[in-house]
């Protein structure tokens, strides 16, 4: 009976947390690492930003649209107040660059001025994917966790989009470079920093500051995306939805 009472007493304190999390909305904590790559691709002619509306990306790694992040993400975008163009990913069913082993090598040489021309035709798709991440002011991610951590397709997808040089560079390119990363003069992080990441994400279990087991998922989240410029992060983390009704859940 202590158990239970403690329990409940648990999850009521939860609820309240995220309903004050929710009614804020505050970015957290921003953390910008380090690439570990010495060098970086060149960028091509890029792809040309439609300005006139917000351009959301929409990284759908829900189990499909009445799972509870899937209903999170169709709420956003229906109460948005302004007109945005949307570019939905489906991870689990939309075809995407196949990235092997092959392609993280041919990366290793082309970094380290030893790629051939088949190592840049390898890997002209995977650039043509990171490139897309330039034209985009915002990045929804609907995804549950599994195993503390992220499904296997957002992690796939991250490894072959995250490319230095086309998406982030930790240092403003030199003014030699006759194809960089941006227009000289500008520094690609004050260009590209301050866009916005929400991630609706989903838990069992419930983690609590503190607790035993700890939430890999979120920070990792925000952590690489902030790499790429997306340094307004913004999570709603639904916990504890193997124990609650889905309506008390949805309502979070």
């Amino acid at each position: 009976q202590t158990c239970l009472i403690h329990f409940i007493k648990r999850r009521k304190m939860l609820k309240c947390l995220l309903q004050k999390s929710l009614a804020r909305f505050a970015p957290l904590e921003v953390v910008r690492p380090c690439s570990m790559f010495s060098g970086s691709f060149e960028r091509g002619e890029g792809i040309v930003k439609d300005d006139s509306v917000p351009n959301i990306l929409f990284l759908n790694a829900s189990h499909g649209p009445k799972s509870l992040v899937g209903i999170g993400a169709k709420t956003f975008l229906d109460n948005l107040p302004v007109k945005y163009k949307l570019n939905e990913i489906n991870l689990w069913k939309d075809e995407l660059v196949s990235y092997r082993l092959e392609h993280a090598m041919a990366k290793l040489r082309i970094l380290s001025s030893k790629g051939s021309e088949e190592d840049k035709q390898l890997f002209e798709p995977v650039l043509r994917e990171a490139e897309m991440l330039n034209a985009v002011d915002v990045v929804l991610i609907a995804t549950p966790m599994w195993n503390y951590s992220t499904p296997y397709v957002l992690k796939q997808y991250i490894d072959a989009i995250v490319q230095p040089g086309i998406n982030f560079e930790d240092e403003p390119p030199p003014s030699n470079k006759k194809d960089t990363l941006v227009q000289p003069g500008i520094n690609f992080k004050t260009r590209t920093e301050g866009r916005i990441i929400l991630v609706i994400s989903s838990a069992g279990a419930a983690y609590p500051p503190g607790g035993p087991i700890k939430d890999m998922l979120n920070p990792y989240l925000q952590q690489i995306f902030a790499l790429m410029g997306f340094t307004q992060f913004h999570n709603i983390f639904i916990q504890n939805t193997m124990r609650a009704d889905k309506k008390e859940s949805i309502a979070w």
